[in-house]
C-alpha cells in the first residue's frame, strides 16, 4: 500500500501539473469564448457539453507520457511494482482531477444563475470527459504517438458536430442539448473499455 503511495505522490509532482494547469487556463477562459450566466437548460449543457468536456482530451492520454523514452520503460518494468498499476494510478489520479475540476465550474455555473439539473449534467459530462480520454489514450498505446491521442479524440468531436447522432448513435457525445442521457451511459461504458484496454495494450510493449 505504501508503495502505491509512492508512486501517486510521484505522478502528482511529475505527470500532472502541468496539463492540469492548461486544462484550468482552458476553463477559466470560457467567459471568453461563450456565456456563462443565467444560461437556460439547453444552453447549459451546451456549454457542459462542447467545451468543459474537452478537458478530457488535455488530461488522460498524457498517462503514458513519461514512458515515452523506451529506456526509462524498461527502467520501470525492472522494479516491483508492475507498470500496469502505475498506469492505472495515473489514470484514476486524471480522472479525479477531472471530476473536481467539473465539480468547480458546474458549482461556478450554479452560482451565475445558470439552469441545470446538477448530477445529471455532472455525470454525463464527466461519461464524456472519460470516452474522449479514453479514446485518445487507446491511439497513444497503439501509436506511441501523443499527437494521435489527441488528434483523434478532436477528429471525433468535430464528427459529432458535423455528423449530429444519425451516425454516432449511442455515442454521439452532446445527448443532454437535445435532453436525452441514455447515450452517456455508453459513453461512460465505452470510456473505461477504451482506457483498460489502453492500459494492456502499453503494457505489454
Amino acid at each position: 500500500m505504501a508503495n502505491y503511495l509512492e508512486i501517486a505522490r510521484e505522478n502528482i509532482r511529475h505527470n500532472l501539473p502541468v496539463h492540469a494547469v492548461t486544462a484550468g487556463i482552458l476553463l477559466c477562459l470560457s467567459p471568453l469564448v461563450l456565456g456563462v450566466k443565467n444560461l437556460p437548460l439547453a444552453d447549459t449543457a451546451k456549454v457542459l457539453e462542447m467545451y468543459v468536456a474537452l478537458i478530457g482530451i488535455i488530461l488522460i492520454p498524457p498517462v503514458f507520457l513519461p514512458e515515452q523514452n523506451p529506456d526509462l520503460r524498461d527502467l520501470i518494468r525492472s522494479k516491483y511494482t508492475k507498470i500496469s498499476t502505475v498506469y492505472s494510478i495515473r489514470a484514476i489520479e486524471a480522472v479525479l482531477v477531472l471530476a473536481l475540476y467539473l465539480g468547480v465550474y458546474i458549482l461556478i455555473l450554479h452560482i451565475n444563475g445558470c439552469q441545470m439539473e446538477a448530477p445529471a449534467y455532472y455525470a454525463g459530462t464527466l461519461a464524456e470527459m472519460i470516452f474522449m480520454g479514453g479514446l485518445g489514450l487507446l491511439f497513444y498505446s497503439l501509436t506511441d504517438n501523443l499527437i494521435a491521442g489527441y488528434m483523434i479524440p478532436v477528429f471525433y468531436y468535430i464528427t459529432a458536430m458535423g455528423a449530429g447522432s444519425k451516425y454516432l448513435k449511442v455515442f454521439y457525445p452532446f445527448s443532454m442539448t437535445k435532453g436525452s442521457y441514455t447515450e452517456k451511459y455508453w459513453l461512460l461504458a465505452g470510456g473505461v473499455i477504451l482506457m483498460a484496454t489502453a492500459v494492456r495494450i502499453r503494457s505489454r510493449k
